[in-house]
């Protein structure tokens, strides 16, 4: 190191005058040169927005009409600031994600997750709402419909936001859904989830054909849904389940049909 500074002070100062000025044209023109890069990178145009569903339940109540909308129709528009755009997204209760970025040729890519309805909701005297499998609300929408289970009773009447769904009852529908779900023989039949009790802390099932089973609180409830699915698929022919016109669930150790 101290030998580099010696010859540099021995040089004549003419070289050492070259040096520098070369050292600042270099710099110069490497400034000039990312200058006209990100003035090309501002004023170029949007060529294309390419909406990228990641979900795969396909359960859209917001279509890419919608989103193009949201993004105030970027499409042949200047290239911007996008995390504005995607906080935007972001906002919506349809979107669990949203994503944006642009590509290398004046694209922009976005990037959704659409939550998906599980339920659809009527509490009395509106029109209802979706619930999500988070437990958002979906506002309705006139161009959707879907076909899922039906969420009825005591319910909350304004669709409940991210992490503010506190409803025992929104809370027990989903835990028994979840399990009737993954039962080839009750998913197909439970059309109708019923939120009862004082505290909205109780549910009945309604099937295809009227049946009501009374599930009753959470507590054993994977023990109760364990016998209701044992009782479809072993009871014996003459007192098959299809036959009552209700099962209690409720007592320990036991069901009582009538």
């Amino acid at each position: 190191m101290k030998g580099n500074v010696v010859n540099w002070m021995n040089q004549p100062t003419t070289a050492k005058v070259v040096k520098v000025l070369r050292a600042i044209c270099v710099i110069a023109v490497c400034m000039t040169a990312w200058g006209f890069a990100q003035h090309d990178l501002n004023h170029s145009r949007i060529k294309e927005v390419r909406i990228l569903w990641q979900d795969q339940h396909g359960l859209h109540m917001l279509k890419d009409g919608d989103v193009h909308a949201l993004l105030d129709q970027l499409q042949g528009k200047q290239r911007t600031e996008i995390y504005q755009k995607e906080l935007a997204l972001r906002k919506s209760p349809y979107l669990s994600e949203a994503e944006l970025c642009y590509d290398s040729d004046d694209g922009l890519m976005v990037f959704l997750n659409h939550r998906e309805p599980v339920f659809r909701v009527l509490p009395e005297r509106t029109s209802g709402y979706y619930l999500a499998a988070d437990g958002v609300g979906l506002p309705l929408k006139s161009d959707f419909s879907a076909h899922v289970p039906i969420l009825l009773g005591n319910i909350p009447i304004r669709p409940p936001l991210y992490g503010q769904s506190h409803n025992k009852g929104l809370i027990l529908a989903m835990k028994v859904k979840e399990f009737i779900n993954k039962d080839s023989i009750l998913e197909p039949m439970t059309t109708q989830y019923i939120v009862a009790g004082i505290d909205s802390n109780a549910l009945i099932l309604r099937t295809i054909s009227g049946q009501e089973i009374w599930v009753g609180t959470s507590m054993d409830l994977s023990r109760k849904l364990r016998n209701l699915s044992s009782f479809y698929r072993l009871a014996p022919a003459d007192s098959s389940p299809e036959s009552f016109l209700s099962i209690n669930l409720v007592f320990k150790n036991q069901i009582v049909c009538r």
